[in-house]
């Protein structure tokens, strides 16, 4: 049990008398002002470093099963996304061959367009000509 602050006072009156002031400071000095049994000895570290280094290893372990599952959960995502953008990818290819479709479907009609309109303007043109050559000729 500590001293209390009086009877450390007490004690250093004391050793002044018997001692002297600065063989009394000395002393006084030497003892400390709480317990000896609350200094930490060699054993009482030894024993809180193997809790510490217990406790590292189970913090590591923690770490490990963490960045593992944490691994894994972002492989599931990268799973995923590529599932994703596959059917992102076969909907461009689908569309791609429509627009190739409409393309081959649009240059079909302007090719029937355009024989119509030549033949069109050939069956106006012949006989407009004709007209114009008999009058001409005649």
């Amino acid at each position: 049990m500590p001293a209390s602050e009086e009877k450390r006072l007490a004690l250093r009156n004391r050793l002044i008398e018997v001692l002297g002031e600065e063989e009394a400071e000395v002393l006084m000095e030497s003892l400390p002002p709480f317990d000896w049994h609350q200094l930490a000895t060699k054993k009482d570290l030894f024993v809180l470093e193997g809790k510490i280094e217990a406790n590292k290893a189970v913090i590591e372990a923690s770490e490990e099963r963490l960045r593992t599952e944490m691994d894994a959960g972002f492989a599931n995502i990268r799973t995923e996304m590529d599932g994703k953008f596959a059917k992102v990818d076969a909907g461009f290819a689908k569309v791609d061959a429509e627009f190739t479709k409409l393309r081959g479907d649009m240059a079909l009609q302007f090719a029937r367009q355009t024989r119509t309109m030549v033949f069109t303007m050939l069956g106006v043109s012949l006989p407009t000509w004709g007209a114009i050559l008999a009058m001409g000729l005649g």
